[in-house]
């Protein structure tokens, strides 16, 4: 039993390694021209010139595979069958509400005016519901026994 728990914990870590990495090597493995735009220019110079389908596409991969990994850490973390449902469900809740944001975020953007932009492709770029959820689950886990 103890095998099996320490077993559990390595592979989380391993699938938390994996989320490290794909911010690490986000220029590497994502062709996203909001990256350097939000890393240098974005309080003064307007959205470079993207095409709309490629920035939805490129983000929605990394919200999904920084979602996958997520789920599997949760799922590892809190084996319920229920549970797994129910994170499949909120991803998905989340990624349509994010992506229709981002959408209307993009095409009625202002230079200077970058928060609502900046913080909704955070949702969509970063692995944040991970980072809420665990402490959540943790406590109903806790309230429950």
């Amino acid at each position: 039993m103890m095998f099996q728990t320490k077993k559990k914990y390595f592979l989380a870590f391993v699938l938390l390694i994996l989320l490290v990495f794909v911010r690490f090597f986000e220029k590497q493995l994502f062709n996203d021209a909001l990256i350097d735009f939000f890393q240098y220019d974005y309080l003064s110079e307007a959205l470079p010139k993207v095409s709309l389908l490629h920035i939805i596409m490129v983000d929605s991969m990394r919200f999904w595979i920084n979602s996958l990994i997520s789920i599997a850490i949760l799922h590892l973390l809190f084996p319920q069958k229920d549970l797994l449902k129910f994170l499949f469900g909120l991803y998905g809740l989340v990624y349509f509400i994010s992506i229709l944001l981002f959408i209307y975020q993009l095409n009625h953007y202002q230079t200077g005016n970058y928060l609502g932009l900046f913080y909704v492709r955070r949702v969509l770029i970063q692995p944040l519901l991970l980072f809420i959820l665990i402490p959540g689950l943790l406590f109903q886990k806790q309230k429950s026994h």
